[in-house]
């Protein structure tokens, strides 16, 4: 489980960036030259791809000879990924559909730092076949290197593919085997289903599914911040994560499949994605992407008499990840086609590292430390407005 130092560590990663030095001095203007601004350098927004939960915007693209482009100052933007994910096993389709306003420029201030500023409001639905997340989206980016994004969203579970599942205490069992046990439709499969009801009493076998209908509210505070010198990237985004969903009665925590963790019903829960990228100039991205989750128990997510201390319910990811983007043809109906890879060896994790059997398609399970998370992506954006002429 990451523990606080490890966290402390991985945040501190992250505001170490904002002290990294842009390049923020123009050419001096020579005497009898017309004042023309020059266009302003891509900042990193630009050239990075989106991933699993990190779709930004970006007010300036980048031409196939390396030249900005800035963005129409109005925008009507959609951003779709379409994402394949194994251990854990998902299907997911993320969306990013709203009006985006490149924030005015600055011409007393040149460079990259102030490059790629906007607004955007819109909304953020995912759909997967076992649940469906919606609701509004805002971000403001300042600075190129800074991205602040604040959503709130409803979230239903639809009985579907095992899910929702809850439990009264942070410390019962959620493999994935028992989980795909005790949602099975074969009454005979589920006597084999085991978990502790309120009282702590092991039970064995289960006359109905345990999974069932569910709904709920998720907010997220997303700070991110990037930074690009040279070939080289770096991106950090820390999630904060707010839920409050309706569980079962005496049930405090429910397992999420994104977070891959006991989440408490009413509680928050940490989540950053560390990645050092080195950028081509031919629509090749490679890096590699530390990841944390630790979801935070006050101690109502335990039964009365347990603690919530020393619960292993953290985990912590380590892999390469690649993306290969086809054009960037600007602000266009079709833009920015990409492919992504994204790997991760578990650190650390209460099952994925070999102590327990992990799904890795459904039905199919594998016991084996080696076994990566692994997400097969695609992603485009698409402006929906046409540009004004100048």
């Amino acid at each position: 489980m990451p523990n606080l130092r490890s966290t402390i560590f991985s945040v501190a990663g992250l505001l170490s960036v904002l002290w990294l030095p842009a390049r923020l001095h123009a050419a001096p203007q020579q005497s009898g030259e017309p004042m023309v601004p020059p266009p302003p350098p891509p900042g990193a927004a630009a050239t990075l791809p989106a991933s699993p939960s990190l779709m930004r915007g970006s007010s300036v693209a980048v031409s196939p000879s390396g030249q900005a482009i800035a963005a129409p100052t109005w925008r009507l933007t959609l951003n779709n990924l379409l994402v394949l994910r194994l251990n854990p096993v998902g299907l997911e389709d993320q969306l990013r559909f709203g009006f985006q306003r490149r924030l005015p420029d600055m011409p007393e201030q040149q460079g990259r730092l102030f490059a790629d500023r906007f607004v955007f409001f819109g909304i953020a639905p995912r759909l997967n076949p076992a649940f469906l997340k919606i609701g509004p989206s805002i971000e403001i980016q300042p600075l190129s290197i800074f991205n602040l994004r604040i959503a709130a969203e409803y979230v239903g579970f639809f009985s579907t593919f095992g899910f929702l599942q809850s439990y009264p205490s942070a410390q019962d069992e959620y493999s994935d085997k028992l989980l795909a046990t005790c949602a099975s439709t074969d009454a005979t499969v589920r006597q084999s289903c085991s978990y502790r009801d309120a009282d702590r009493v092991q039970q064995l076998g289960s006359d109905e599914r345990r999974n069932y209908k569910a709904s709920g509210f998720h907010m997220m505070i997303e700070p991110l911040v990037q930074m690009k010198l040279g070939p080289f990237a770096l991106r950090n985004k820390l999630a904060l994560e707010y839920w409050y969903m309706k569980v079962r009665e005496g049930d405090r925590v429910f397992f999420d499949v994104t977070l891959d963790t006991l989440v408490p019903a009413h509680g928050w829960v940490l989540a950053n994605d560390l990645d050092l990228l080195w950028v081509s100039k031919f629509g090749l991205v490679a890096g590699v992407r530390y990841s944390v989750v630790m979801p935070f128990y006050s101690g109502n997510e335990v039964r009365p008499g347990e603690s919530a201390a020393n619960i292993q319910n953290g985990l912590q990811r380590l892999g390469p990840t690649l993306a290969y983007t086809f054009f960037d043809r600007g602000f266009t109906r079709f833009n920015k086609p990409t492919l992504l890879l994204v790997t991760g060896f578990y650190l650390s994790h209460r099952y994925r590292m070999g102590q327990e059997p992990a799904a890795i398609l459904p039905g199919v399970f594998v016991q084996n430390p080696a076994m990566p998370y692994l997400v097969l992506g695609f992603s485009f954006q698409s402006d929906l407005l046409k540009p004004a002429r100048r």
